[in-house]
Order: structure tokens, then sequence, then C-alpha cells
């Protein structure tokens, strides 16, 4: 990794952390830029380099993780819903601080969308009918709100007990007839 890449990494991870700690403070709403670049050490500059608006700085984080576990995944058979939603279960896990901050936000919206434009472009709907399109959007907020009820208790089960009881409450015929699951 070349040195300006490991810089702007670096400007990336102190804009994350300080928005994190000012939200333990007080209000997504209330919190400016030049709070958080002042605590992050950077300029508005090195921020707007970055970012357009302040909740880019989560979303980014995460599409940037969605990234990375894409590259460690890759060439990674998948043999069935479980192995998919296992992979989720760990990016939950793995990023909670920054899902939390999402909710804490207002923005699980992005969440959400992220998610469903991920299942469209990795498993598109075999069945272009409207109850294709709207079975995806239940599976997804059902998952979420799993997902959300996990971060809210602490996460006291591992990823892959998560990830068995997501399975079991999923009708996987029905789910099946909607997805196309890559060979």
């Amino acid at each position: 990794m070349d040195k300006q890449n490991e810089v702007n990494l670096l400007t990336k991870e102190c804009i994350l952390t300080a928005l994190l700690r000012l939200m333990d403070e007080k209000p997504y709403n209330s919190i400016s830029i030049t709070d958080i670049t002042s605590l992050a050490g950077v300029s508005r500059m090195a921020y707007y380099r970055n970012y357009n608006k302040k909740e880019d700085i989560l979303i980014k984080h995460l599409e940037d993780a969605e990234k990375r576990i894409i590259e460690k995944y890759n060439g990674t058979k998948v043999e069935s819903i479980k192995d998919i939603i296992y992979y989720v279960s760990n990016f939950i896990q793995d990023n909670s601080g920054v899902i939390k901050a999402i909710y804490s936000a207002g923005l699980m919206h992005k969440l959400t969308d992220m998610l469903n434009k991920r299942i469209y472009s990795y498993f598109p709907v075999s069945h272009q009918s409207a109850e294709g399109k709207y079975a995806v959007r239940f599976y997804v907020g059902a998952i979420l709100s799993v997902y959300r009820y996990w971060i809210d208790t602490g996460m006291e089960e591992p990823a892959e007990t998560v990830t068995d009881i997501v399975c079991k409450l999923i009708d996987k015929d029905s789910a099946i007839d909607f997805l196309v699951i890559p060979e």
C-alpha cells in the first residue's frame, strides 16, 4: 500500500472514531463537521476529500468493510442460504459499533437499502413478479430486525448461533424460489 493510501485510511479512521465518540456524547443531528474535524485532528479539506456529508462516514465505512469481506471470501463457493446468512452475521458482528451508530443516527433505511442492493446484485430475483420483489424486502426487513435485536441485547450469542436462529426462521423453500444461488 502506498503512503498516500495509508494516510487516507488513517484520516478516514480518525474521522470515524471522532464521529462515534461524539455520538456517545450528544445526538447525531447536533454534531457538526467542525466538531468531527476538530476531534479527529484533520482539516475540513481532508474531510471533504473523503465525504460529502456526515452520513457518508458511517455508510462508506460499511461499504469498505463489505468490499474487504467480498475479497476475503472471493472464490469461496456459496453452498446454501445458511452460508450467506453466516457471512452476514459475521459482518454484523465485526461492524456492530458502526451499525449501532447507524441505528442511533436514524439512518436504518441506508442499511436496508445497502442489503437490498446486495441481494439483488448477488442473487437476482428469479421471478420478476411483484411477489418476488416483495419477498426480498420481507426477508431483508425480518433479518435486519433480528440483527438489531442481537446488537441491542449485547450480542451475547456468537455469530454461528444467530445464523442458526435466522435460518430456522426463514422458510428456505420459499426463499429459494425467489433467489438464484450461483453455482
